[in-house]
């Protein structure tokens, strides 16, 4: 019995021993993880902001950038700026409201490295850029220009074994297409066939269209969230435009009834933003065609455009013949 006493007056002690033990290794553990972290952050940390320079974590700096974009669509809002130097792009983490900044903005930001734990793999540390705050430099210049933007060519197609007028497209101006510029072209060409082609079979929504003028401005398929996402933002204060967008067209080349662009030119001038266009269009259940022309003259004011004149031809009706003779 007194052996048994024993035992148990001392089990409390081991019991106290083994967790105190277990305690000292947890805090050398946690103690060299913290340890591991800062070598990490001291020796390999490293951002395309600052190429070269090796970043310690939680350092705030400095930089002068350049504005491209902002997505909200992840597990965490990234602000897409450009390294004025490298051109390189790289995306800071933003927890903040949408920036009221556009495209080409020369902006400074306050910023430092961080670590995050991703919501679909929280086992994994990472350490990336986060936005601590940032302030206009200098807001985007329209740069006068005159551009021939879309015009009309026999190109020879290769499945039919023949010559087809087709659309052609500045592609050397798309490159460097500021965002106001964009948007103008982008509503123009909303309302307006350009080789607009199902891909693949139809869908029930008719979400799958593909024009040649939307998808070569990176805006996806004919009357799609990121085309009309767009639009909305830089005209939402023209309630007229905002209704018009509500009848997105999805009418595909082939369609009895459709209408095509033959010329587009594009006139910069300080912040006005000139689309003048020539179209024509076909019925071909009433062999019927038609012409016209129109010129829109839009205001760049800030992150907006205003339609400021909308100068539309008379129709020039036309007899076609369907088939051939």
């Amino acid at each position: 019995m007194a052996k048994i006493n024993h035992i148990l007056f001392y089990f409390p002690f081991v019991i106290l021993c083994l967790l105190q033990n277990s305690c000292n290794q947890s805090s050398k553990q946690v103690e060299n993880n913290t340890k591991d972290s800062t070598n990490i952050q001291i020796d390999t940390l490293q951002s395309i902001l600052r190429p070269g320079i090796k970043l310690k974590i939680n350092t705030v700096l400095i930089d002068t950038v350049r504005y491209i974009g902002f997505e909200d669509t992840a597990d965490e809002p990234i602000l897409f700026v450009e390294n004025l130097n490298s051109k390189d792009t790289v995306g800071i983490i933003y927890k903040t409201e949408n920036p009221d900044y556009v495209r080409g903005d020369i902006i400074e930001i306050q910023w430092r490295m961080d670590s995050i734990r991703y919501a679909g793999d929280p086992e994994f540390l990472n350490f990336t850029e986060f936005l601590t705050r940032s302030k206009m430099v200098k807001p985007l210049q329209l740069t006068n220009k005159n551009i021939k933007f879309l015009w009309r060519e026999n190109r020879y197609n290769k499945e039919i074994d023949t010559e087809v007028n087709s659309i052609i497209l500045n592609e050397e101006y798309i490159k460097t297409i500021t965002e106001p510029e964009k948007a103008a072209v982008a509503f123009v060409s909303t309302f307006v066939g350009n080789e607009c082609s199902w891909d693949g079979q139809a869908n029930e929504n008719r979400s799958n269209l593909k024009c040649k003028i939307p998808w070569a401005l990176n805006l996806g398929y004919q009357c799609s969230s990121k085309q009309m996402e767009l639009l909305k933002y830089w005209f939402r204060n023209n309630p007229q435009i905002l209704k018009e967008l509500e009848n997105c067209p999805t009418t595909p080349d082939g369609a009895t009834i459709q209408d095509t662009f033959d010329e587009i030119n594009i006139e910069v001038k300080d912040n006005l933003i000139i689309i003048f266009f020539k179209a024509s269009g076909i019925n071909l259940r009433e062999s019927k065609g038609w012409e016209w022309s129109e010129k829109h003259t839009y205001e760049f004011k800030k992150n907006e455009l205003i339609l400021l004149k909308k100068d539309v031809s008379p129709i020039i009706q036309k007899k076609i013949e369907v088939g051939g003779s």
